[in-house]
């Protein structure tokens, strides 16, 4: 989740690509999972992003539990 000034900017990378809600900051972090390898299009990027957001906890990946 893309978080401004701690606060959630939006809940889904996915979604919000769909929606033309990203900024040009935000399309060039999926364009440089692209860029790596990591993902073929801008829509495998943000899901893979999306994926990310289920599978680490923030909170518990910042205390190391």
């Amino acid at each position: 989740m893309a978080l401004i000034n701690e606060r959630r900017e939006f809940d889904s990378w996915l979604l919000a690509l769909q929606a033309d809600m990203l900024t040009d900051m935000q399309i060039a972090i999926l364009q440089q999972l692209i860029d790596d390898g990591k993902a073929g299009s801008l829509e495998e990027a943000a899901r893979l992003l999306d994926w990310q957001d289920t599978v680490i906890d923030p909170t518990e990946h910042f205390y190391g539990h």
